[in-house]
């Protein structure tokens, strides 16, 4: 079986991870992503962030299994190879500051010229109107905007952005759903469509039952840690050397609790018996579990919840989530051979169809595969290339 979207072409502008990451699920899924990059590069290339050798962490996953083209797009030759790019592409996704598009002649309009069904995905800060959509964003500018910083973090304690940039990946991720959308629609409708895809929209977005929550009664989250702002018990507990979650959310899964740690009598409790009752008794209930799971460690507690049935999980580190059989026998660990490092070992995508097994292709060296595709797509000469990049429109690696 190939790829779901083989014979789909992606040229990619994208920057670090929220231009990118949608990129990486649609070259998973069989597209050929093709990475429109300046000579400097991609900024995901700084290996002085999240280094690996002499490599960045963030290019050598967001960029794996697409192809590299250095082109410069200010000088009319390079801006003319990219419009017989277009021409033969099907996606153009990009996450430059609004207005950069057009400045540059790129915009959906101006590709409409070189191909009537192209689609093409902007991801932004802020998206392309609104009086903040000239704001510098970053991740946690986002995650602060969108009111994620707010509610995450200990109760007493100072606010704190999500662990992961989750601001810049649900871009990515809304980025992809746009593709696949649009690609479809092109099937139905025969034309393309523009997608103005904003992380901070992203972010909105993702407050969900709790957004629905406040924009009909006015009610605001507070920070509660791992705490639920509607469930009790919803949180990780201390054990005598280390920490578990316990996600009673249903009276079945309390009652079976109560069972567990031999305190049936809770059960029926006029402070216990029912989840109103839990929240109105938050740290009635909190005190009583936090000096019951004290007494044994986490290994035992995790035993003893899976045999009564009740939702938990270790607090895992990274190095225990790697370690974990099952996140083993799902294949989330991967190898590839870069150019130079050698074996790079990564997360792959989670995505998983019978008889199809995900790419596992490196990321690219700058310019790799300018020579290739300029060859194969454009019949340019291989000379022709060469000379262009002697005159400094395109680059290639290995440089001549």
């Amino acid at each position: 079986m190939n790829g779901l979207l083989a014979g789909v072409t992606i040229l990619e502008l994208g920057q670090v991870i929220a231009g990118n990451f949608g990129g990486v699920i649609l070259a998973d899924l069989g597209a050929e992503v093709i990475k429109i990059e300046p000579r400097s590069g991609d900024t995901a290339r700084n290996a002085t962030i999240a280094p690996l050798h002499d490599e960045s962490a963030i290019h050598l996953f967001m960029n794996r299994g697409k192809k590299s083209v250095v082109l410069d797009l200010k000088d009319q030759r390079g801006l003319g190879i990219f419009y017989s790019l277009v021409a033969q592409a099907d996606v153009v996704i990009d996450n430059f500051r609004p207005g950069v598009m057009t400045r540059l002649g790129i915009d959906h309009a101006a590709l409409r010229e070189h191909n009537p069904e192209i689609i093409t995905v902007s991801v932004t800060g802020f998206g392309e109107y609104g009086p903040a959509r000239d704001k510098s964003a970053f991740d946690l500018v986002v995650q602060a905007y969108a009111g994620h910083v707010d509610i995450t973090g200990p109760a007493d304690g100072d606010p704190a952005r999500v662990g992961i940039p989750i601001a810049d990946i649900s871009g990515g991720i809304y980025s992809c759903i746009s593709v696949l959308a649009a690609l479809v629609g092109r099937e139905r409708h025969n034309e393309g469509r523009h997608a103005d895809v904003a992380m901070l929209d992203s972010l909105v977005s993702m407050l969900s039952y709790d957004a629905v929550d406040y924009l009909n009664s006015g009610r605001k989250l507070t920070r509660l840690g791992t705490a639920h702002a509607h469930m009790v018990p919803w949180q990780a507990f201390q054990t005598s050397d280390g920490y578990v979650v316990v996600a009673a959310r249903d009276e079945k899964f309390w009652r079976n609790l109560c069972n567990a740690i031999e305190r049936p009598d809770l059960i029926d409790d006029p402070l216990t018996f029912n989840n109103t009752a839990r929240l109105s008794n938050r740290d009635h209930v909190v005190s009583i579990l936090a000096e019951v799971f004290r007494s044994k460690t986490k290994v035992e507690w995790l035993a003893i919840l899976d045999e009564y049935d009740i939702p938990n999980a270790p607090v895992n580190d990274i190095g225990d989530v790697f370690d974990d059989p099952q996140v083993q026998a799902r294949g989330m660990i991967q190898t590839y051979d870069h150019p130079t490092l050698g074996k790079v070992r990564y997360p792959p995508s989670p995505v998983k169809f019978s008889d199809w097994e995900n790419p596992n292709e490196s990321a690219p060296m700058l310019g790799q595969h300018t020579v290739e595709v300029l060859t194969q797509r454009l019949d340019l000469d291989e000379s022709e290339v060469r000379a262009l990049a002697d005159e400094g429109v395109v680059k290639t690696w290995p440089e001549s």
